[in-house]
């Protein structure tokens, strides 16, 4: 191979891991922000930040009330650490699309180590949160 045809592929790939890292910096300030607006009670702002995919069968006072009784007796965050991200094109029961599912350990007042997976989705240019799970 000529060193014109391999700095050209070594290009693309560095431009093409650039832009997957950008995106997946973006889903994770989207989610992070929406776990903030959770954590903060905020709820009707982080319905307004959510995917339509979680809007249309949640209004923001179910949201709330799923989260309440999700996190009821867990008390304040204390800590939240990523250890996981996956891209996926595809989710059970959602259209196909740019999704990333983080995965964090979070450390609660009340409950030390319990998993939170949430799902930015990418709609409209922007990321959106699409799901929410707490182990």
């Amino acid at each position: 191979m000529s060193k014109t045809v391999t700095f050209i592929i070594a290009t693309l790939l560095l431009l093409l891991t650039t832009n997957a890292h950008s995106h997946t910096d973006a889903a994770e300030a989207a989610a992070l922000a929406w776990l903030e607006a959770i954590d903060s009670g905020e709820y009707e702002q982080a319905w307004e930040a959510s995917s339509t995919l979680l809007q249309v069968p949640l209004s923001s006072n179910m949201l709330a009330r799923t989260i309440n009784a999700a996190r009821r007796d867990f008390g304040a965050v204390e800590s939240r650490r990523r250890i996981r991200v996956i891209r996926e094109t595809s989710m059970p029961g959602a259209p196909v699309g740019d999704y990333a599912v983080f995965t964090f350990q979070t450390r609660f007042e009340n409950k030390p180590q319990i998993i939170e997976t949430i799902t930015p989705h990418l709609e409209g240019g922007d990321w959106k949160v699409s799901g929410y799970y707490v182990n």
